[in-house]
């Protein structure tokens, strides 16, 4: 029953966030698609479900293995970013996710340590802005007509892609649990959708600004596997959460500020 309920909560929130995102990126700018996307909606209520069995110690093995996997993510949205607006939308999402996944592999060859695997995700933070502002190309967006089934339509998809993924998936230990519980479900659904409804220049506009809250994700899951190792599963969780949701309020501020400190200094001329 449990497993049921957790499949339904996956892919209801996960089509929420998409939806809410798509919509935000469409009506207030890919700054605020890409903070919502980022939010850790989807993998949060995973830990939850997985720590009412498991032990503090199971729990804790695994979100190391999701923190080195977060890189994989980054790479994820390097791919997307670059490939929405030099390619067709269904080679867009497949070199995306063979990306993630020839990553995923890579990192697994190695035993990270938190300190290592931190500095792996800051170093992909490097490289990935790095290599965004040489081949990314983001532009506004372009919506297509609306038509009274679209936001039905998105949630379906996410919803039915979610069910997929978790129906063809078994995680056998913390390690595997780790990196299924981070796969970017809401971030494939979300290209595809960004990709329908917006176009590539605003989905690569969209996925290059998330590389910098996936970071802010990185570092709760820092804070989420040590916290767990010595408080225990629902403190460790909960520190975590309140990490990534503390890193993407200050840059909703940051961000708002900067739009205040223009619009005065465009009143000023």
């Amino acid at each position: 029953m449990i497993d049921i309920l957790l499949l339904f909560l996956k892919a209801g929130l996960a089509a929420t966030v998409v939806v809410a995102a798509t919509m935000a990126a469409e009506r207030s700018g890919p700054f605020w698609g890409a903070l919502i996307t980022s939010l850790p909606v989807s993998i949060g209520p995973i830990y939850v479900v997985m720590a009412i069995d498991a032990s503090a110690q199971f729990i804790s093995r695994g979100l190391l293995s999701s923190l080195a996997t977060n890189v994989s993510t980054t790479c994820f949205l390097v791919a997307a970013a670059i490939a929405a607006t030099r390619t067709t939308q269904v080679a867009t999402v497949a070199l995306a996710i063979l990306t993630w996944v020839c990553a995923t592999l890579a990192i697994h060859q190695i035993d990270w340590s938190p300190f290592s695997a931190g500095l792996l995700n800051v170093a992909a933070l490097a490289v990935a802005l790095a290599t965004l502002r040489l081949w990314a190309r983001p532009g506004s967006a372009a919506p297509a007509p609306r038509r009274w089934f679209d936001l039905p339509l998105r949630a379906l998809l996410v919803g039915l892609l979610t069910t997929l993924i978790a129906l063809s998936s078994a995680a056998l230990g913390p390690k595997y649990s780790g990196i299924l519980a981070i796969a970017p479900i809401v971030f494939i659904s979300a290209t595809i959708v960004l990709l329908a409804r917006l176009g590539g220049p605003a989905t690569a506009a969209t996925l290059s600004r998330a590389v910098v809250p996936i970071a802010g994700f990185g570092l709760g899951l820092l804070v989420a596997h040590l916290a767990t190792a010595r408080f225990g599963s629902a403190t460790g969780l909960a520190m975590g959460l309140t990490t990534s949701l503390a890193y993407s309020g200050c840059l909703a501020i940051w961000y708002l500020h900067r739009l205040g400190w223009r619009s005065k200094s465009r009143s000023r001329f």
